[in-house]
């Protein structure tokens, strides 16, 4: 695992992601990353790749260069220590309305600020009006809960 420079264990974002539970929070994203790139010099992949069907084709410098871009960028501080989009229409009208978390506000089910996290926003919404009355210790237990 890559060693993070912060602790989003305890975080949730908003929008109510448990940043621990998250792939780029968690730093696995960016592991798993290193890992490919590893294992791809280890076995030697780019060599013997073009004798198998479709290998020819591949375009090993820049499955590398995103690797490498990967193992660098997808890792996430969560919102609490600036993470996250900078200009999140979600996080800013939280914060201007004074919650720590959207479960706080009336206007959840309505609200369209979810709507550019595409297919997620639905089931992010559904998970803050479930948790409507949390704590984000409380939260943050039953996510980790639900993964062990």
């Amino acid at each position: 695992m890559i060693e993070l420079p912060f602790d989003v264990k305890n975080q949730v974002s908003y929008c109510g992601v448990t940043c621990g539970t998250c792939g780029q929070g968690s730093g696995e994203a960016a592991s798993a990353s290193k890992r490919v790139l590893e294992l791809i010099e280890a076995i030697d992949v780019k060599n013997w790749a073009p004798r198998v069907p479709g290998g020819a084709e591949l375009d090993w410098a820049m499955t590398e260069k995103t690797l490498e871009w990967m193992t660098k960028n997808t890792f996430c501080r969560g919102c609490e220590k600036g993470g996250g989009s900078p200009n999140c229409a979600i996080r800013t009208c939280a914060q201007e309305k004074g919650f720590s978390l959207c479960n706080e506000c009336d206007e959840l089910v309505g609200c369209t600020k979810f709507d550019y996290l595409g297919a997620i926003a639905s089931s992010l919404k559904e998970r803050l009006v479930n948790n409507k009355g949390k704590s984000k210790e409380q939260i943050v237990t039953e996510a980790f809960s639900k993964i062990k």
